[in-house]
């Protein structure tokens, strides 16, 4: 399926206009990583760097991400490294904040193709895979109540 004509994706969650309010003495800026590693957080130097090659959508995903290791009061281990356990609660508030479930819908319900949904999400591949793979069962059920209305709502309006 193509893009919807005229549409843009909506942002429910904006991770810069985020930092900037929240972490307004900090410095986020893209930058030649290798391609190897999506962003740097670094609390004593108060910087966060992106990789400058990867897409718009990854790099709003490695900001929330990096934001979420702030929100969550993650300290790096001597190494420069978060701990495992600590990296996935960072990835699941990102991605929750970023694919909040009523978007999810609406993204769902124009397309079942995952880069479409995530194009339309604005975010990446692993994000919207990450929220997906993580959903509590109350918020299945949830989704599939909001999707059973739009298909209904679809079938009324034509």
């Amino acid at each position: 399926m193509a893009d919807r004509e005229g549409s843009s994706p909506h942002l429910s969650y904006d991770p810069a206009a985020d930092a900037a309010a929240r972490y307004p003495d900090w410095v986020i800026c893209s930058v030649d990583l290798g391609g190897v590693i999506p962003e740097v957080l670094s609390r004593s130097r108060r910087v966060i760097l992106l990789e400058r090659d990867h897409p718009p959508a990854q790099r709003r995903s490695s900001l929330a991400h990096a934001l979420a290791h702030l929100d969550l009061g993650h300290a790096e281990t001597p190494s420069g490294w978060f701990e495992q356990r600590e990296e996935v609660e960072a990835e699941d508030l990102a991605a929750r904040r970023l694919i909040p479930l009523p978007a999810l819908a609406r993204a769902l319900a124009w397309s079942r193709e995952p880069d479409e949904v995530a194009r339309e999400l604005g975010v990446d591949d692993a994000m919207l895979t990450l929220r997906q793979s993580r959903m509590a069962t109350d918020e299945r059920r949830r989704l599939r109540r909001m999707l059973a209305r739009s298909d209904r709502a679809t079938w009324v309006n034509r």
